[in-house]
């Protein structure tokens, strides 16, 4: 019998989950970790969705200047093409975009993605992705990401103290995080929730490395921006709560 240790209340309260875990959730969890068992549940789900959707492409066969919000979430804007994998208020199409998207070429006039490039594979599944944006952009469109800004992380992390850290995250007095729900006994526990997020993120970004993987795959301008400012104003759509943590790019096919 596994001695009773009690768990760290860190996301996504993997210990909690397991020490909770009833029935087949149970036996599950003592085959396969949870940290192995839940991104092959997410990957099976995910095989399910690109199955269900794959007429998807024939709906938008049609429809030119369009403006497209990439993992939109619960977040979709009136008027809009809003996809996510998930269904939810405001999604209008549900696919799996990491690899391939359901439009024609040169369609859209501006493409929006915000805190969901970090969560494709930099490998296997960006450089799809990016080329992809190019192919479905007309020409002069722009593309807008926004990610987590792994360096403003950095240099928060080796300031002394957690000030400029709790600034940047939004962290109360205790260091209780309102978007992970959960509070940091240190800053490198903070670091790994903002970088791997458990299994869901994939890659940290700086405006170096994205700036170059979007040059590589046939953008012709990037610029780094700010919050709420665009080459596009139609993709000044920023969640507010987000910006202290955040990195703005556009970028012009």
């Amino acid at each position: 019998m596994e001695p009773n240790v009690e768990p760290l209340d860190i996301h996504p309260f993997y210990g909690r989950r397991v020490a909770e875990a009833r029935g087949v959730w149970h036996l599950a969890t003592r085959v396969l970790p949870l940290h192995t068992l839940l991104p092959v549940l997410a990957e099976l789900r995910l095989a399910w969705v690109r199955w269900t959707s794959r007429h998807t492409p024939v709906r938008y066969a049609q429809l030119t200047d369009q403006l497209i919000n990439l993992g939109s979430g619960g977040r979709g804007k009136p008027g809009w093409i809003n996809v996510d994998v998930c269904p939810a208020p405001g999604v209008t199409c549900t696919f799996d975009c990491r690899k391939r998207l359901p439009f024609a070429d040169n369609t859209a006039r501006g493409i929006y993605t915000e805190h969901f490039f970090e969560h494709i594979d930099y490998t296997e599944e960006a450089p799809h992705f990016l080329s992809e944006c190019r192919r479905v952009l007309k020409p002069g469109g722009v593309l807008r990401i926004v990610v987590p800004d792994a360096e403003k992380y950095i240099r928060a992390y080796c300031e002394a103290g957690w000030d400029t850290m709790s600034r940047v995250r939004g962290l109360d007095a205790t260091h209780f995080d309102p978007y992970a729900e959960c509070r940091y006994h240190t800053k490198m526990e903070l670091l790994n929730e903002v970088f791997r997020q458990a299994f869901e993120h994939k890659f940290a970004y700086d405006f170096e490395t994205l700036a170059f993987l979007l040059g590589k795959y046939g953008f012709s301008r990037v610029v780094h921006q700010e919050y709420g400012r665009s080459l596009l104003t139609d993709l000044c759509i920023d969640q507010e709560r987000r910006a202290s943590e955040s990195l703005y790019i556009d970028a012009v096919k």
